[in-house]
């Protein structure tokens, strides 16, 4: 069923056009109607119709004024314009606005019903399109790049997606894996209040930032390596080593990295971060349980292996007593696989699926009503921090719902398995309402596109006109709502993300300035300089200097910086 308007002043016309029966002929709706060009303007935006057939003069509006509005809103449907003024003004302005048909009145309803049907060929034309467009992307979605990315977070995290069967298919493509050992290290960004309170747009440039930095100095000393992103405030960084390198090696070379990385991070963003190192493995399948071995790591922080910063692993024996109630919890399942699924599944507003994702999860842990009541309030101030990230990113303000401070009194209080399992579900019922109120969730996926678009092909000439018609929407509207969503223009988030990878690049220190321009998409070194300055408060030359600076000065890590190529 098709929709359409009519916006023209005289009421008794109005009746006498939703009156007659070509509508339903035609399978077409009339869903509204306005007297002047301003409330049509508000209806045709609200209603969004297929068609809209409007008169020129009427008060408050005009229909050319309306019409011209609706273009700069970049309206996609189609306007038929009835005019009961034969002007030639009237039409040559109609025409630069691209009408799709100017009828002088009175018409008949053979020539509306002629014009209407034209009206709905050329929609149905351009809806074949936009399937066949959804078509290509669909294909695109598997286009290798994309596979391997979630290929490394199924591998990385454990799980498999039902739908995923190229597992074997894609292992064959790192042919050389089987010959060597696997570790991975985990990065938690520590929950300090001001990391907290972080914008969605302020969190991932963070979080880019951060894996700018892990990617800069892995390259330096474990050139095979992969990051793969996590939930929330968590990535994690898989090394590969040679097969002839003996666990111990790999795992002392593994933390002075992890100290590096801790070190830069904190120099540059002034955020701390804790790492978790899991053991070493030598079959790819058992990835997974090195992650474990990482996360079991940061939360429980018995071996550190670090005086200067916040890097563990666990004990070499974990069969300890102490340990005894967190295993039988797991039972051989990953709680931050878990975490992981509920975190994607709030951020897309899937809120049935992530109270399934949690009552499985319980269901799933016999002895979960064994354990100490302090580790059941931990695991659920995880589940809510994980919740509250995840609705940041899709938009929606906490303060909407519950304060941390509100949501850890909560927590703090209970006493029981069950208590937690039906604070958390009457938690997200709070959220599936607050998301069905909040109109830019539909949004939210477009959002996150342009931001992923931006992170991995910044270097390129980029457009929001180009992004937009990779993703079927108007420039103006996608422009809004990306405003609306980040507190970001487009191009101001663009730039900031293109100041953080030179940022990493310089204090990578093996590329000339104009090289670090160039790729992060500059070729006018002086406009460069003079946006990296205004983003970071200094040159590039002077920041890489007090990087230098400041790292050598570093007891732990003193050894020799790379000497800075001059400009």
């Amino acid at each position: 069923m098709w929709r359409a308007v009519i916006i023209e002043d005289e009421q008794k016309i109005i009746q006498i056009m939703r009156g007659i029966a070509i509508w339903e002929e035609l399978g077409i709706e009339v869903v509204g109607d306005a007297q002047n060009g301003e409330a049509g303007l508000a209806l045709i935006l609200a209603e969004q119709p297929d068609i809209v057939i409007t008169d020129i003069y009427m008060p408050v509006m005009n229909g050319l004024a309306m019409i011209e509005q609706l273009r700069e809103q970049q309206f996609a449907g189609k306007i038929i314009v009835l005019s009961g003024y034969s002007d030639f003004e009237y039409a040559r302005q109609a025409l630069r606005l691209q009408v799709d048909d100017y009828l002088n009145k009175p018409i008949s309803l053979t020539t509306m019903k002629e014009v209407l049907s034209k009206s709905i060929a050329d929609l149905e034309m351009l809806m074949n399109e936009q399937q066949q467009n959804e078509k290509l992307k669909e294909k695109l979605t598997v286009y290798e790049p994309y596979v391997q990315r979630k290929w490394m977070n199924y591998v990385v995290t454990g799980s498999r997606d039902a739908d995923f069967g190229g597992i074997e298919e894609m292992n064959r493509k790192f042919s050389a894996w089987p010959h060597k050992g696997h570790l991975v290290l985990v990065f938690e960004m520590v929950r300090t209040e001001r990391i907290s309170k972080l914008s969605i747009v302020d969190h991932n440039l963070f979080y880019f930032a951060l894996s700018n930095i892990i990617e800069e100095l892995a390259a330096e000393s474990w050139p095979e390596s992969e990051l793969v992103e996590l939930y929330s405030h968590h990535c994690a960084l898989l090394l590969h080593a040679n097969g002839d390198i003996a666990g111990e090696i790999a795992e002392s070379k593994a933390v002075n990295l992890a100290e590096r990385i801790a070190h830069a991070v904190y120099s540059f963003l002034k955020i701390e971060i804790i790492v978790g190192i899991g053991g070493v493995k030598q079959e790819w399948r058992e990835i997974a349980t090195s992650t474990e071995e990482a996360f079991n790591a940061i939360y429980f922080k018995n071996r550190r292996l670090s005086t200067e910063h916040k890097v563990y692993m666990l004990p070499e024996s974990f069969a300890k007593e102490e340990y005894q109630p967190y295993q039988q919890l797991k039972q051989g399942i990953y709680p931050f696989k878990m975490y992981q699924e509920l975190s994607e599944a709030v951020s897309h507003a899937q809120i049935e699926q992530a109270i399934a994702i949690i009552q499985r999860f319980i269901i799933q842990q016999d002895g979960m009503n064994n354990i100490p009541t302090a580790y059941f309030r931990h695991f659920c101030t995880e589940l809510w921090g994980i919740i509250a990230h995840a609705l940041s990113q899709a938009g929606i303000a906490q303060e909407q719902l519950q304060t941390n401070d509100e949501a850890y009194a909560a927590i703090e209080s209970m006493n029981t398995v069950k208590e937690m399992e039906l604070w958390l579900i009457g938690q997200l019922q709070q959220i599936g309402t607050q998301f069905h109120a909040n109109t830019n969730v539909k949004h939210l996926q477009a959002v996150e596109f342009i931001i992923k678009y931006v992170h991995e092909n910044y270097e390129k000439e980029l457009t929001l006109t180009d992004i937009a018609n990779e993703i079927g929407m108007s420039r103006s509207y996608l422009s809004h709502i990306f405003k609306k969503t980040t507190d970001d223009t487009f191009n101001t988030y663009l730039t900031k993300v293109r100041m953080e990878k030179a940022k990493a690049l310089i204090v990578e220190g093996k590329l000339l300035i104009y090289e670090v321009a160039d790729r992060v998409g500059y070729k006018n070194v002086p406009y460069f300089s003079t946006l990296f300055k205004k983003h970071t408060g200094m040159n590039p030359t002077q920041l890489f200097e007090t990087y230098n600076s400041a790292f050598s000065s570093n007891s732990e890590n003193n050894r020799t910086s790379p000497s800075y190529p001059a400009q």
